[in-house]
Order: structure tokens, then sequence, then C-alpha cells
């Protein structure tokens, strides 16, 4: 008897954020209560969108929190402004809430965790959550629990981290603390339905981004390989259908576990060694977002395709991983090379969002070309990566940008 040895190896590592995610029709009817009631908690704050604030689900929500709901928060939090965050933990402040609904989208969730941490970290000023941001401390003190309910794919309620802008400073930066995570998740297609079609269709190419993004930047990794083919399959077979028929909670339901998968938090894949990675589309997203106002989600429609082809011209690992997925995913025969298969992947994907009827090019999420160059020098001068060996300069990000204008 003869053996080999085995490639394959890696590290899954779980991460203390989120304990619990129910998935399932109704179970915002049927568990909420029982959620809350888990964490004993008295002083509920719910926090929304003002578009959600009138609207039957917010009321069902209220009904299902009963006397424990001491107070309602609503407001813009498109990309998260700094200032938003600090009133939403002042309203957190005055009820003495001991924790904290979030119902909505990526933005509603992470104001409630900047909100959250404003509270554990005693900041009452827009300023002094910035300086924050930028210089972390190495401890804070207890974060009160969050619950939250996506009405997207965003992925924000299950990261162990959350996004806010800086607008006057032109800045949009992240903090990562395990303790900013979402205590519960519940997915609940119901509450879904009333999200605006291209909001709801664009977060869910943002979260194939994230399924395919971290597959051809990471090694591979028989788990994460796994659950990203996974949730890739199940998101170009089921988001198409919630476009033609917006009453299907199933394909809704599929697109919302298939969003989890990609990125599968609170379980983390990694090589045994690690391993320099680029994440470009998600990278891009810091500019677009505190420069133009551009939501990440349409970011992901308007530059995952050409982040594609720009990775696998520059990096063979990157073709290499691409053209697995590709093969893996039925875009191309298993005899195409990595070069045609990778190409393959990159053209479907543009087709994809072509047929959400979402933007394609720069041009269509409102960008002038005169954009351009302050996205290239911002993008540069942070030293992000358009691929893993090295920082991008300012000619390779506007480039890349001129290329899908």
């Amino acid at each position: 008897m003869t053996t080999g040895r085995s490639s394959a190896g890696g590290i899954v590592q779980f991460v203390p954020t989120v304990e619990r995610i129910l998935y399932g029709t109704g179970v915002v009817r049927q568990h909420l209560a029982a959620e809350v009631e888990r964490f004993k908690a008295q002083r509920v704050l719910l926090l929304t969108a003002r578009s959600l604030e009138t609207g039957p689900l917010v009321e069902q929500v209220r009904a299902a929190l009963g006397s424990r709901l001491a107070g309602t928060f609503a407001t813009g939090f498109e990309h998260v402004p700094l200032a938003s965050a600090v009133e939403a933990a002042k309203a957190a402040r005055a009820v003495n809430a001991d924790l904290v609904v979030a119902l909505g989208g990526g933005s509603v969730i992470d104001a409630a965790k900047a909100a959250r941490t404003c509270l554990a970290a005693d900041l009452g000023a827009a300023e002094a959550l910035g300086a924050f941001m930028a210089r972390p401390p190495s401890t804070v003190g207890s974060f009160i629990p969050l619950v939250s309910i996506p009405t997207t794919l965003s992925g924000a309620e299950y990261s162990r981290s959350f996004s806010a802008t800086d607008f006057e400073q032109g800045v949009k930066r992240a903090y990562t603390n395990s303790g900013v995570a979402s205590r519960v998740v519940l997915y609940d297609p119901e509450a879904t339905v009333a999200t605006p079609e291209r909001l709801w269709l664009a977060s869910g190419v943002m979260a194939l981004a994230h399924a395919v993004e971290v597959f051809w930047a990471s090694p591979p990794h028989l788990v994460g390989d796994a659950l990203k083919l996974a949730s890739a399959k199940d998101l170009l077979a089921h988001l198409p259908r919630t476009r033609l028929e917006s009453d299907n909670l199933d394909a809704r339901l599929r697109c919302q576990v298939a969003a989890w998968l990609a990125d599968h938090s609170p379980l983390r894949t990694q090589p045994l060694v690690p391993a320099a990675s680029a994440l470009p589309v998600h990278s891009l997203a810091y500019e677009f977002g505190a420069l133009n106002k551009v939501p990440y989600a349409l970011v992901a429609c308007v530059t995952l395709p050409s982040c594609l082809r720009w990775a696998a011209a520059r990096d063979p690992r990157a073709e290499d991983r691409q053209a697995r997925l590709a093969r893996e995913i039925g875009v191309a025969p298993d005899d195409a090379s990595d070069a045609d298969a990778a190409e393959a992947l990159a053209a479907r994907l543009r087709a994809f969002v072509a047929l959400l009827a979402l933007p394609t090019r720069l041009r269509e999420v409102g960008l002038s070309r005169r954009d351009i160059g302050p996205i290239a020098r911002s993008f540069a001068g942070r030293k992000a990566h358009l691929i893993a060996e090295r920082p991008a300069t300012e000619e390779d990000v506007s480039r890349l940008l001129e290329e899908n204008w």
C-alpha cells in the first residue's frame, strides 16, 4: 500500500462574534421577543432607517418588543456619517438602553455598531468618534447586545467591524472589535420584501463580490472554498428569481443564507501559512463612498468585473483561482485555459449585473471623469492594494477606472 502526502491544509478559526443566526419565513414575528428575553433586556432601542420608520415592518417589530421597547431612533444612515452614529448613541443614552435592535440595511446595522461603540468608549461627539477610529485604543468598555434584522444582502449583520464616514475630511474609516458584532441575526425574507428592488439587487451583487473576491484573493482552502462556491452558485441562481418574482420568499431566503456564506462569520478560514491578499472592490468602496457618496453595493456592480480582469492580468495566482471558480460554477469548461476561464468569469459577472438592470460603468453611478484623479490619489495615498504584491500607484488606479469608464 502506498500513501501520498496531501497538499491540502488550512485553519478554521471560530471568532467570538455572532452567537445565533435564526433564518426562515416569519422568524421576526415568531422569535424576536424570545431572543430579546434571552438577554433579559428591559429597555430596547429600535434603530432603523427613516424610510422604514412608519411602515408595517417597524410596527411588527414594535409589537414583538412590546413593553420592552424604550424608544425608536430613525434617520438617514447612508455611509454612516459620524454625526448620525453619535446621535444614535445619544438616543440610546436617553432611554438607558440595555439592547439595540437594528432593522435595515448595512448602513443601519453599521450605525448600530458605531452607536454601541460610542457607549462603550464614552464618546459624545463626531470628532471624538473619528479620532477613536483613526487611533483605536487597545481596550474599551463592554458593549450592550445587538440584535440585527437585515433588509438587504450587505452582510454587515455578521461582521465584527463597521465603517463610518467623515465627510468633512473625505475619509471613510473602519473599526474592528468582536464586541461590536451582532449577538443575534434574524434572516427573515418577509423583512426584505419592501426593500426597493434596485437596493436589494445591488446588495446581492455586493454579497456575490464578497464571495468571488475573497475566493480569488485566498489560497485554496477546503472549507472556505466550499462555502464561497455555494454562496456564488446560489446568488447567481436565486437573485434573478427575486427580480422576476418579488414575493418569492424561498428565493429571497436562499439569497440571505448565500450572503452569510459569502463571509461565513463567525467562522473564519485561513491558510496554514499567512499569505498576502488584496480585496480591490472592497478597498475602492472607501474612496467612492467618502469622496463621491456612491453606495458600496453600486461600487461592487461597476468594479467587480474590471477588478477581476486587472488581477488576472497581473497575478498568476489570482488568474489560477479565478479560473478554478469559473470551472466550478460552470462558467468555463474544464479544459479551458486559465486565461480563458478567468475572462469567462469576468464576462459572466458583468452580464449578470446587466441582467439585473444595474449599472456596469462608472458614469452610470454619477461619477465624472474628473472624479477619477482624486479617487486614485486617495487610494494610492493610503497604500491600498489592487493586487497582493504591492500597493497600487495613482497611475494604476486611474488606468483601472478609465478602463471601466
